[in-house]
């Protein structure tokens, strides 16, 4: 394995600096192993009817969890609003960075994810490869 680490900075879009940071360092795998930080926007989906939510914030992130590589991402994240209420979902573009957000990434340097359509959905399902052991 293989660590990297992240600091997006004010006005930064979480999920297109991730997708961006994949592609330039060619991560074929790798999962979140840890967000802090504060967002002013959050973009979500929820559920299989694909509800969408944009909230204004300020949010605080409280957890963030998901899978990753230049092929693709999917992404669940927790965020805190001033009141303390949680919201969350699977995350989309539009989550855009209030002072900054600390990310840590796990590479998996024996696998490759990918994605593709699903059988029964319409989303796009992982396929995990073994790559050079």
């Amino acid at each position: 394995m293989k660590e990297h680490v992240l600091k997006l900075m004010p006005g930064d879009d979480f999920i297109l600096q991730l997708d961006h940071y994949c592609k330039k360092y060619e991560i074929e795998a790798a999962y979140i192993g840890t967000v802090v930080g504060s967002l002013q926007k959050v973009s979500f989906r929820k559920g299989y009817n694909q509800v969408l939510s944009v909230m204004d914030g300020p949010f605080e992130v409280v957890s963030c969890v998901g899978t990753l590589s230049r092929n693709g991402m999917h992404i669940h994240l927790s965020v805190s609003d001033n009141e303390f209420k949680v919201h969350g979902g699977h995350v989309l573009k539009g989550c855009t960075v209030q002072s900054t957000l600390e990310v840590v990434i796990i590479e998996l340097e024996n696998h490759q994810l990918s994605r593709t359509k699903g059988e029964f959905t319409d989303f796009k399902e992982l396929i995990i490869s073994e790559i050079g052991n």
